[in-house]
């Protein structure tokens, strides 16, 4: 008789049961929130994408022109009110992925330039916007909503662990699905190989997102009982304070100018992406330059200018200590910022195993739940409305955005409410689940449809067309995978 393989030798089943009971607690607690999450989560992977679909009539291009930016600059200060209470103006430089020359002051400010430095079209993008914020907080209040998701990713890691702890025959099952087995039997094969297969990346996004979310509390935590609730104090082992201390007047186009191009001769590997004009409007402004180093996970360094573009000092996250460089890594870690499209296509892909691990694991509970005699119909139902009513009401939310009928979040979580409870007026969960399918189908047809009334030839552009078509293959396959089910359902009644 062969003895079975396992990944854990010598584990007793008392400890098996153990990981799987509290892998089964943590997973019912935070299922809801850790779909939210994963799902915003792969959605804006293309995050850079989305803000170029939003506004696909801006103008483009990849030319990072200081004497182009020198001239929005003009251009932005004529708008600036004599009331102006914003303290920075935020430059958005042109790069390969995000080709755009923007200008931002505070957050109704908002203007896209040409290559030339003429204004082009508003920049504002509300619908990509809300759909970060939910990843990252859940449109909570900053402070709250940075705890919750970062406790979240502490469970989500908890939970990868757990399972895999639990399932000792990892290696002798890691091929085993049954796809005509039971929807139990179905669910639970799906949920246990995706979760193995993925595993080493989930790990990675687990920890990295609550490292992100995390950190940002602690420094909090650390400024108010150390540093007078000054976080720049707290902060300053890793980002110290390297602002310009003397005044030297405005940044002029000038100044600006000779402080890229000073950048580019010391580093030639350093792409300036994003600047910020600091004490704007003051007799002491200071530039900060942020810019992407070839070839390195890092998201970047940092250069500090005074108001005439000399150069003051610079933050060496990219060749500065060890821990400095891998905080500065964790970023691009967790969005999939590296790599170009390909590394970004992984990241939605193993991001929607992600998902399906979360909707698969409630499944789970709830259908032995139910052989056991302890069915919950009531709340599956509405588990599985609030499974398609999340990405609906993403897409819906995002069309009224972009033809400006009405904001983002209050559509997001009005739907999503709606659509969860209006579950429960549904014959079966079976039927809901197929009609759930179909109405996420026509949100994404009404989505493309939307923009292509909002942007007319500008939705064929390349960005945007790529996009629409990836809305229309997604409803497609929806549609595809939703008739064979329900072609199944009708000829087993």
């Amino acid at each position: 008789m062969t003895k079975s393989r396992t990944l854990w030798p010598k584990v007793s089943a008392a400890f098996v049961a153990q990981n799987l009971t509290g892998h089964k607690i943590l997973g019912l607690a935070t299922a809801a929130i850790l779909y939210l999450i994963c799902l915003s989560g792969t959605a804006t992977v293309f995050y850079i994408d989305l803000e170029r679909w939003e506004t696909a009539n801006a103008a483009e291009s990849p030319d990072f022109r200081p004497e182009a930016v020198a001239a929005a600059l003009t251009d932005m200060r004529s708008r600036i009110p004599n009331d102006n209470k914003e303290t920075e103006l935020y430059i958005t430089a042109p790069t390969q992925d995000y080709p755009r020359l923007v200008l931002q002051r505070g957050e109704a400010d908002v203007r896209v330039y040409d290559q030339q430095g003429r204004f082009s079209v508003p920049g504002e993008h509300p619908a990509t916007h809300g759909m970060t914020e939910l990843h990252a907080q859940l449109h909570l209040p900053e402070t709250l909503g940075l705890i919750v998701v970062g406790i979240t990713g502490i469970a989500m890691l908890a939970l990868i662990i757990g399972g895999l702890l639990a399932h000792p025959r990892i290696l002798k099952d890691a091929f085993l699905w049954r796809l005509n087995g039971t929807p139990r039997v179905n669910r639970g094969d799906l949920h246990n190989r995706i979760g193995v297969w993925a595993s080493p990346f989930h790990i990675v996004i687990a920890l990295t997102g609550a490292l992100i979310g995390l950190s940002q509390v602690l420094v909090l935590i650390t400024a108010l009982t150390f540093y007078g609730g000054d976080t720049l104090k707290a902060f300053a082992s890793i980002y110290p304070d390297i602002a310009a201390k003397t005044a030297e007047g405005q940044v002029s186009g000038a100044a600006f100018i000779k402080a890229v191009t000073t950048l580019r001769q010391a580093h030639p590997d350093a792409h300036p992406n994003f600047i910020s004009i600091n004490n704007l409007n003051t007799d002491h402004e200071s530039l900060t330059v942020y810019a992407e180093i070839e070839n390195r996970l890092v998201y970047g360094d940092t250069w500090e200018f005074d108001g005439k573009g000399n150069l003051v000092d610079q933050l060496h996250l990219s060749d500065g200590a060890a821990g400095k460089q891998v905080y500065a890594s964790i970023y691009r870690l967790h969005f999939g910022n590296f790599g170009g499209i390909w590394v970004r296509w992984a990241y939605v892909i193993l991001g929607a195993g992600l998902c399906l691990i979360c909707t698969t694991g409630m499944d789970i509970w709830l259908l032995k739940s139910a052989q056991k005699g302890r069915p919950y119909p009531r709340l599956h139902k509405v588990w599985t409305g609030f499974v398609w009513a999340v990405p609906t009401a993403m897409a819906i939310a995002t069309l009224t955005t972009i033809t400006a009928v009405l904001p983002f979040v209050p559509v997001f979580w009005g739907l999503t409410v709606a659509l969860s409870l209006v579950g429960l007026l549904a014959t079966s969960q079976t039927r809901l689940s197929v009609i759930g399918r179909y109405v996420f189908a026509g949100s994404l047809l009404a989505l493309v449809a939307g923009h292509v009334v909002r942007f007319g030839a500008a939705s064929f552009s390349q960005t945007a067309l790529g996009l629409n078509l990836t809305l229309l293959i997604l409803a497609a396959i929806t549609v595809s995978l939703t008739w064979r089910q329900g072609r199944k359902l009708s000829s087993s009644l």
